[in-house]
C-alpha cells in the first residue's frame, strides 16, 4: 500500500503531463485521450479501497456471470433425473405404508374396481352348494400353494436360517417352503362357507381341533380385515318403502389385480409330492402349537 501511494503521485504526473514521460522515456508513443478517459484509469487506480484491480478477462467475465445459471441447471437436471429413475425402478417391496419383502411383490398391480354390493347381486363364488359354486372357489383358494424362497429373500423378509425352517432336497432347487398369505386367507374364508351349509357339506366331527380350526380362521381373517382396515367411505342414500338410510354398498377400491398374482403363484409353484417333504439330519422340531385335547 506505502509503495502504491509513492508511485500514484508519479501516474498522475504522467498524464497530466506527457512531455515529462517522453523525456524519462524516448520510446514511449503518446495517445491523447478523453478527459473522462484520465477519470476512469484514476478510478482504476485507487478502486473503492484505494488498490489498483484490473479489470477481468472478457471471456473469464462471461464464465463467472453465467456459473450461477449453469450451476442451478445443472442440479435440475440431475434431480429431474433422479426423480425418473425411482418413478421407473420397480420395487421390491409391498405397496403399502410399512414394506415387508415378498418376492411376490413384482406381481402386485393397481387398478380401481367399483364393488357390487346389492344385497342379492349374483356371484359365482355365493349361493347355494354345487360343483360350479366349488370350482370357483377351488379356483382362487388353491390351498396352500407352495412356492420357493431363496435365503437372501427370507432375511430380506425378516426371517432367518432357522434349523425348524421346511427346506426342499436339492432336486428341487433346494431353498424354503413358502405360501402366499392371500391363499391361506380363501382357504378359511372357503371353509367358513362350507361350515354355513352342512347340510350338503356334511357335519363336521364338532371336535375341538375342528372348532379350533374354525375360530382360528374366523380370527385370521378378523385380523386381516382390521390389518388393511379399508377407509372406502360408504354413503347412504334414502330408498323406497323404506324409513331409515339405506347404505351404498357399491363403492370404489383401489384393489390389486389378483389374476396377476394367481399367475406369478403358479409360474413359481414347486411341484413336489408330500412324500418328497423330508427333514433333514439337522432339523429342529418345534414344539407342537396348540394343544389336541
Amino acid at each position: 500500500m506505502y509503495r502504491m501511494i509513492r508511485i500514484y503521485p508519479r501516474v498522475l504526473n504522467y498524464l497530466y503531463n506527457p512531455q515529462v514521460l517522453q523525456m524519462e522515456y524516448p520510446g514511449v508513443v503518446i495517445k491523447h485521450s478523453p478527459v473522462d478517459a484520465v477519470d476512469s484509469v484514476e478510478e482504476r487506480l485507487l478502486g473503492d479501497a484505494g488498490s489498483f484491480r484490473p479489470e477481468p478477462h472478457p471471456k473469464l467475465h462471461s464464465i463467472l456471470c453465467m456459473w450461477p445459471m449453469l450451476s442451478h441447471g445443472t442440479l435440475m437436471c440431475a434431480s429431474l433425473l433422479f426423480f425418473a429413475l425411482w418413478m421407473c425402478t420397480p420395487s421390491p417391496y409391498l405397496h403399502d405404508d410399512i414394506p415387508i419383502y415378498s418376492p411376490a411383490s413384482g406381481a402386485v398391480e393397481s387398478t380401481i374396481v367399483r364393488f357390487n354390493g346389492t344385497l342379492d347381486f349374483p356371484s359365482i363364488y355365493r349361493g347355494p352348494p354345487s360343483p360350479a359354486v366349488d370350482a370357483a372357489w377351488d379356483r382362487i383358494a388353491y390351498g396352500l400353494l407352495p412356492t420357493q424362497m431363496s435365503l437372501e429373500e427370507i432375511l430380506k423378509a425378516g426371517g432367518g436360517d432357522l434349523p425348524y425352517k421346511v427346506k426342499y432336497p436339492a432336486k428341487f432347487g433346494g431353498g424354503f417352503m413358502a405360501t402366499i398369505e392371500v391363499y391361506h386367507q380363501l382357504h378359511c374364508l372357503n371353509l367358513l362357507r362350507k361350515a354355513s351349509w352342512p347340510e350338503y357339506y356334511g357335519h363336521a366331527d364338532n371336535t375341538t381341533v375342528d372348532r379350533m380350526h374354525l375360530d382360528h380362521c374366523i380370527e385370521m381373517i378378523r385380523k386381516n380385515i382390521m390389518c388393511n382396515a379399508d377407509v372406502t367411505m360408504i354413503t347412504w342414500d334414502w330408498v323406497q318403502g323404506h324409513k331409515d338410510p339405506w347404505p351404498d354398498f357399491n363403492t370404489r377400491h383401489q384393489c390389486r389385480n389378483y389374476e396377476k398374482i394367481m399367475d406369478w403363484a403358479v409360474k413359481h409353484a414347486v411341484h413336489i409330492d408330500e412324500s418328497d417333504v423330508t427333514r433333514f439330519e439337522d432339523t429342529v422340531d418345534l414344539p407342537l402349537p396348540f394343544n389336541p385335547d
